[in-house]
């Protein structure tokens, strides 16, 4: 018997997709070394090699949405869309972050105190979605 996929895993494996197209799109330039992490002040503090920097995060984002799919199987919320809604938004923000790794390793410069804003805007965000959309109805 086959499971049908919901339209969130479809949206999931796209995004997942596209971050790792996107690495393979630019990887004749990027350096040999990518930096993957960086201090509050924005500078590097960890490199790897270019074939780990580009298929870390894709491999990342795919295994967060194992782990989603299993919390929320073993513990789903009373609300099924908060689930697709926040695996979606979780995908989208690890696209993003790798974007923006990617970018800096090509020399763009990447705006660092409003990577750390938006990061917070989305934790807030997402969790109020929750919050909000859980317990509208109590």
């Amino acid at each position: 018997m086959t499971r049908r996929q919901s339209h969130a895993d479809i949206a999931s494996g796209v995004v997942i997709g596209l971050t790792a197209l996107a690495g393979l799109t630019v990887w004749s330039r990027l350096p040999a070394e990518i930096a993957i992490h960086f201090s509050a002040s924005g500078t590097p503090d960890t490199y790897v090699s270019k074939p780990v920097g580009v298929v870390l995060m894709p491999a990342l984002m795919f295994a967060t949405l194992l782990v989603l799919k299993g919390a929320f199987r073993y513990d789903p919320p009373d609300v099924p869309q908060v689930a697709a809604t926040i695996t979606v938004a979780t995908m989208a923000f690890m696209g993003a972050v790798h974007g923006l790794v990617l970018a800096w390793n090509l020399g763009y410069p990447v705006p660092f105190d409003l990577v750390l804003i938006g990061s917070l805007v989305w934790a807030v965000l997402i969790v109020g979605y929750a919050v909000t959309v859980e317990y509208a109805d109590r």
